[in-house]
Parts: C-alpha cells; sequence; structure tokens
C-alpha cells in the first residue's frame, strides 16, 4: 500500500529543471528506472499550468494516501504497520516541503518580473 514513487528520478527531474532554467539547456530525459536516458516513448511538449496541476495533484494522492494509512492504523487494521505509516507520513512531507519551495520560488520570481521597470 505504499505510494511508489520513485525519489532518484524526482530529484533527477528537479536537478535537470533547475538546470534548464539556471543554464537555458535542453531537458534532460528520465527513463523509469530514474536513470538519466531517452525515454521509449516519444517526448511531447507539456505547459507550464498542466505540469504544475499534476504536481500539485501528486502532492495530493501522496497526502490522502497518508491520511489513509494513518487512520487505518489508529483503527487498528490489520496489515498496516507503523512503519508503513511513517514512510507515508515522511513522504508527504517532503512533497509538501518541496512543493512549498517550488512555491516560494515562483512568488519571488514574480515579484523579480513585477519590479522590472519598462
Amino acid at each position: 500500500m505504499i505510494n511508489d514513487i520513485n525519489t532518484s528520478s524526482m530529484m533527477l527531474q528537479m536537478r535537470s529543471m533547475a538546470d534548464m532554467a539556471n543554464n537555458k539547456t535542453t531537458p534532460l530525459q528520465i527513463n523509469n528506472e530514474g536513470l538519466p536516458g531517452v525515454n521509449d516513448k516519444s517526448t511531447q511538449d507539456v505547459d507550464f499550468s498542466s505540469l504544475l496541476k499534476s504536481a500539485v495533484q501528486q502532492v495530493n494522492s501522496i497526502q490522502s494516501v497518508s491520511g489513509n494509512l494513518k487512520n487505518d492504523f489508529i483503527s487498528g487494521k490489520e496489515g498496516v504497520s507503523l512503519a508503513e505509516v511513517m514512510i507515508a507520513s515522511e513522504k508527504s512531507s517532503v512533497a509538501f516541503g518541496a512543493m512549498v519551495e517550488v512555491r516560494n520560488k515562483l512568488l519571488k520570481a514574480y515579484e523579480e518580473v513585477k519590479n522590472i521597470r519598462v
């Protein structure tokens, strides 16, 4: 029942996006194993709003799974261990923290653009 997020893949994707933003380089493609490489599937252009919406939905899903596991553990449902609950809770915390950092960066960029004199 543990959410199967590949953290190494997520970190590589985040680093790739940061490098693209800083250096204006081409995107690094990540395969399903989380290793740099070319995907078998063809890549398609994705706009920023759908990417952000997808990320928020994924964080919401992770938090929902964590909440459900906590409730199942508290109610004494069999098959739910404390370790699973703690791992899901930490994944939720990390995902939410990353989303807050993205929000902070977006707000900072917005403020910088707003202060540009034309």
